[in-house]
């Protein structure tokens, strides 16, 4: 691969540093915020009460979160996952309007200057997303960095990001409403490229459905919400399997990642999931 392509797919994926979205939060009806608008969800069953407090690769902290009285996502922790000292690198804090919608936040590097972002939300009418608005923050204040218009494919499902720089990311799902293939094209690309194909999944609840603001971290990094959770894929040079432990609400507790590289070479990460099940949050 050439430096430029290097380097542009490098700043795409840093774009892309956000979130599955999914159309809408997604909640059983005795826990949801009474102001929330109704949504009626396409598949019960791939619905819980659990919210993330917190992950950890291979025993050591990942990533943290907080969230408000009504269960709504306010801040996101990120650390570098390394031993004996685990750093905090990043901070997300998450903005809502008086209806509880998401309508921004900001990625702040505590690791990397002058990498810290604000993303403003752009909704439609109707209250579906339309575009994402990222703000790179300088000493000097915020600057518009780019423009991220989203186009809808067929039930109501996110199918390409496209970005005022010439940057498309693009997604494809299954029937069930699960990521099958990832595709980037660039301005130095003539077709798309594949980033990531998604094999089988569970039956069971995405451990990220129920927050939109996780979603779209996810999202901007490339990877679409999915109604289940991935059995195997390939990304990268590199094939994945994983296997996953459930708590009583069909949530993953824990999923051992197994990588195989086209060198052969075989690589286990097992990620650990902290959930709240109750209906109510306590801080």
């Amino acid at each position: 691969m050439s430096q430029p392509m290097k380097c542009m797919l490098d700043k795409l994926r840093k774009y892309w540093g956000i979130i599955a979205v999914t159309v809408s939060i997604l909640v059983i009806e005795s826990c949801r915020p009474k102001n929330n608008e109704e949504v009626i969800p396409e598949d019960p069953s791939a619905l819980s009460t659990c919210i993330l407090l917190s992950e950890k690769i291979n025993g050591i902290s990942s990533r943290a979160y907080e969230y408000d009285s009504l269960r709504k996502l306010t801040r996101m922790l990120e650390y570098s996952g390394t031993a004996p000292v685990n750093t905090l690198i990043k901070r997300y804090t998450f903005e809502y309007n008086s209806k509880n919608t998401l309508i921004g936040f900001r990625e702040t590097n505590l690791a990397v200057k002058d990498q810290s972002f604000i993303y403003e939300l752009d909704y439609t009418g109707t209250n579906q997303l339309k575009a994402i608005r990222p703000f790179r923050v300088f000493n000097s204040g915020p600057r518009a960095e780019d423009t991220l218009t989203v186009v809808y494919g067929t039930n109501a499902r996110i199918a390409e990001l496209k970005s005022i720089r010439g940057i498309s990311s693009k997604w494809e799902y299954d029937t069930a409403g699960n990521v099958k293939k990832w595709l980037v094209r660039t301005p130095l690309m003539k077709s798309d490229s594949l980033m990531a194909e998604y094999g089988s999944f569970d039956d069971k609840v995405n451990v990220y459905a129920f927050s939109q603001g996780m979603q779209l971290v996810n999202l901007l990094t490339g990877r679409a919400p999915s109604r289940r959770n991935p059995f195997n894929y390939t990304a990268s040079g590199q094939s994945v399997e994983a296997t996953y432990q459930y708590n009583d609400k069909r949530v993953p507790t824990q999923a051992v990642l197994k990588f195989k590289s086209n060198n052969n070479t075989l690589r286990e990460t097992v990620y650990a999931y902290e959930l709240n099940c109750n209906c109510h949050y306590l801080k």
